[in-house]
């Protein structure tokens, strides 16, 4: 019975005694431009943000984790004037990827159904997929909702062994999104 308090004290040293704090929250940074506005980690970089070629009023913004070792994690976020439902937004961004990653020789599939979440303010419409190539697995999610008279769509990625992680900082971008 000693042995099993010594053990248990022994644990609680070692978890207090070191800086992890699992409800520390990671510092960020603001991004604001012609009236949008969220945040995001503060080692990503904003490393485009431009109108769509042909789409008035569009914008395309790519936010990348420059802190990543291996692979690759980004979101991309598009906005443009609401023109038909989401599900179509959704399916068109899945014809487009599929069409994209093919002609580059990776695979691409979608894992499920799309399905309808509540992120901060906003209800999404969000579908999971899946890319492969060299036996490097990485996994992306669509998500697409109307906001301020927009449709605006994020398509992200990471790899797979990172995904629920990636996932947290896709909602909380989201969630901070502000349009003026």
């Amino acid at each position: 019975m000693k042995k099993v308090f010594q053990s248990i004290a022994v644990l609680v040293f070692l978890f207090t005694s070191c800086n992890y704090s699992p409800s520390k929250k990671q510092e960020s940074v603001l991004y604001e431009k012609d009236g949008l506005s969220f945040q995001f980690p503060a080692h990503w970089k904003v490393e485009k943000d431009k109108p769509i070629d042909g789409v008035a009023k569009s914008r395309f913004i790519t936010i990348i984790n420059h802190k990543i070792i291996r692979g690759q994690e980004f979101i991309i976020i598009t906005a443009s004037d609401s023109t038909g439902t989401l599900k179509e937004t959704l399916d068109n961004l899945i014809k487009q990827s599929e069409i994209s990653y093919t002609s580059g020789n990776i695979e691409f599939g979608v894992l499920d159904e799309a399905k309808e979440f509540k992120i901060g303010s906003q209800k999404v419409l969000r579908q999971n997929f899946e890319t492969n190539q060299n036996n490097t697995s990485n996994r992306g999610i669509f998500s697409v909702f109307n906001s301020a008279g927009k449709t605006f769509s994020f398509t992200s990625m990471a790899e797979a062994t990172n995904i629920i992680a990636h996932t947290a900082i896709v909602d909380s971008v989201i969630k901070s999104l502000k349009i003026k």
